[in-house]
């Protein structure tokens, strides 16, 4: 069996190709130093360590107790890099007052469902990935831009009816290698490789919880150094964060919901936290 299948490869020559053409033109060139700069900044650095680490720690309690071993590396790899940095991205970058384990645990069922499984399982040959993948990647970037637009409603049904073509074209592959490959379908490898992304990305969802938990504190503390007309004193401060501690504590919606931009004093403190609607 190939490390890597036809559609992975075929992403990382595309990836590949799509680089070396940015390098020969200078304002892209710009851009991917000004990404790579924004990216080794020591906050974001800070966060994919700890994310790394963390998954780490999983991977190494999952090999512990046999359910995870050498050969799931790439697909650990793999999920790493398009699912779980993509869900925690989006999870913290999102409304503060969303259900982030609902939503984590939808985002996960998708990629699992329509990615690991009907699209990546069975690929076609490497020409054939070389067409599909920029296609496709295409067709949906296209489909964000003009969606925003009422006027291309149209439009948008076009290209999502072509998107339905290519799955049901997708789905037809992965049926008939099912089919004519069941014995190697149904088997513990399969099930593990299967079973893997939904498992690592239940078990990471605390980390983004807490990541975006203590983010959405952050927030609100530097309320308390906003100029809206009343300067506040350390102690009132440190009161206000002890009392919205104490208060909110790991629930984020109760976080979301205190104002600490106007409170002049103890008593302001001591009001908002017993009038919040939470």
């Amino acid at each position: 069996m190939n490390l890597f299948n036809n559609r992975e490869i075929a992403t990382a020559i595309w990836l590949l190709v799509i680089f070396i053409l940015m390098l020969f033109n200078m304002y892209l060139r710009k851009s991917i130093l000004d990404v790579f700069k924004a990216f080794f900044k020591i906050e974001i650095l800070s966060l994919i360590f700890f994310m790394i680490a963390y998954t780490a720690g999983i991977v190494f309690i999952l090999y512990q107790i046999n359910c995870w071993n050498i050969s799931l590396l790439k697909d650990t790899v793999v999920w790493f890099c398009f699912t779980a940095i993509v869900v925690f991205v989006d999870s913290v970058t999102s409304e503060k007052d969303q259900n982030i384990f609902k939503n984590i645990i939808v985002k996960t069922i998708k990629v699992v469902l329509i990615y690991e499984l009907v699209a990546n399982t069975y690929t076609f040959s490497l020409v054939g990935e070389l067409i599909l993948v920029p296609l496709v990647s295409f067709i949906v970037i296209l489909k964000i831009h003009t969606e925003r637009d009422e006027n291309n409603k149209s439009f948008v049904k076009l290209l999502n009816g072509v998107l339905l073509i290519i799955g049901i074209i997708i789905f037809y592959n992965f049926i008939s290698n099912v089919v004519s490959d069941y014995n190697n379908f149904v088997s513990v490898d399969t099930l593990r490789k299967f079973l893997l992304p939904p498992l690592l990305t239940f078990l990471l969802s605390p980390f983004i919880y807490f990541v975006v938990l203590f983010s959405t504190y952050n927030q609100l503390f530097k309320q308390l150094n906003s100029n809206s007309g009343h300067k506040k004193t350390k102690k009132l401060k440190r009161y206000a964060k002890i009392k919205a501690i104490k208060h909110c504590f790991l629930n984020l919606k109760k976080v979301n919901s205190l104002k600490l931009i106007h409170i002049k004093n103890e008593e302001d403190v001591d009001n908002m936290i017993k009038y919040s609607r939470l």
